[in-house]
């Protein structure tokens, strides 16, 4: 489609979820802007994820506590400002945006100063990557266009930060188009490919892309619980978990794939660290999450929200996940309440995700 309205869109790999996020938001914007997708901060930042992801998860939570004010919040963003300053420039010059939108909270304050040194009248989004507890760093920046609140309790949160009602918008949590298209191979054809047994109690069992919070625990567990279940391991980019698990009976190690949702879609449930991006796929696809594991600080918040609005469970411990397997596999009472408070909140998520485009157009210039 000629002469569509650019929108940048800044994120950074920091895991996966703030990359499937700016996916999200490209799948919904598409058929009407031409959207790019810039992976903004230096690659130190991505190692160093990786690093206390699988090595120091206490590290990383000490990070994030001592950074959770709005002072050192925004001194950080600060110290970001030269680091982000030329590679941002670069694609503003190169995409010439209509409009800017974030989905990392180091790229909120950072980034809106580099703009107005060099684009000052371009308007720019935040979108928040967190659904129950908020960071400090994205209240960093309280004067963006608009800030769009995936959850309620996000919009509560920037609201009680200082945040202009009028530019909060409750938009939900956007999820990739890939899993709202899971109409080619039956279930059982999927399974049937993967070597998997279609009769067989599945789980789809995950960490996000980087295999962070050593998930991968619970996949030997579970086997050796239960003679009933299968796993759907996936390994993301981790090579030496795919190595470890290839061959295991009753379970595939599935490599790095762009297309997860035909294997999410073949399992009864979907199993691991508690990431919100996989948490609300699964909601679009009917399936209940359970939550083994977390990064602590980021991501603590997600059990109580899992928690509250019923579209999962959370077993931390061996002898939950047997307990709650066991259930699931022998008595469908447990699915079945689950599957209404899913298809609930997923006709809410839907019904708010609508809204996003609207936003967007009132800040294009032209829309």
């Amino acid at each position: 489609m000629p002469n569509r309205p650019n929108i940048l869109i800044l994120t950074a790999l920091t895991g996966g979820g703030h990359l499937s996020l700016a996916e999200a938001l490209r799948d919904l914007l598409e058929q009407e802007f031409a959207i790019t997708i810039v992976n903004l901060l230096p690659g130190l930042f991505e190692v160093s994820y990786r690093f206390a992801g699988h090595y120091a998860l206490w590290l990383w939570s000490m990070a994030f506590h001592l950074s959770d004010s709005s002072g050192q919040a925004r001194s950080v963003q600060r110290l970001l400002v030269p680091l982000i300053d030329s590679r941002l420039k670069r694609a503003l010059d190169q995409v010439q945006p209509d409009l800017v939108i974030t989905t990392h909270p180091l790229l909120s304050h950072a980034a809106r100063r580099v703009l107005e040194k060099y684009a000052p009248r371009t308007p720019f989004v935040l979108l928040l990557s967190d659904p129950y507890s908020i960071h400090a760093t994205w209240f960093s920046e309280r004067n963006a266009a608009a800030t769009l609140a995936p959850t309620r309790a996000s919009r509560e949160l920037a609201l009680a930060n200082g945040f202009d009602p009028g530019h909060v918008h409750l938009v939900g949590w956007p999820v990739r188009g890939q899993f709202y298209r899971t109409g080619g191979l039956s279930r059982a054809e999927t399974l049937t490919r993967l070597g998997l047994d279609p009769d067989r109690f599945t789980i789809f069992l995950q960490g996000g892309g980087d295999g962070a919070a050593n998930f991968w625990r619970s996949a030997e567990r579970l086997l050796a619980l239960d003679q009933r279940v299968q796993v759907i391991l996936a390994t993301g980019m981790n090579r030496a978990l795919l190595r470890r698990f290839r061959g295991v009976k009753n379970l595939f190690a599935l490599p790095f794939t762009r297309e997860i949702a035909p294997y999410m879609s073949a399992a009864d449930i979907v199993m691991g660290k508690a990431g919100p991006n996989v948490l609300f796929e699964a909601v679009v696809l009917g399936k209940p999450f359970i939550a083994t594991t977390f990064i602590p600080g980021q991501e603590k918040g997600n059990l109580e929200f899992i928690a509250r609005y019923g579209i999962g469970q959370v077993a931390l411990k061996l002898g939950q996940q047997r307990e709650l397997i066991r259930r699931l596999v022998m008595d469908d009472t447990l699915a079945d309440a689950l599957a209404v408070k899913i298809k609930e909140y997923r006709q809410w998520n839907s019904d708010a995700n609508a809204t996003i485009l609207p936003v967007i157009r009132g800040l294009v210039p032209g829309k």
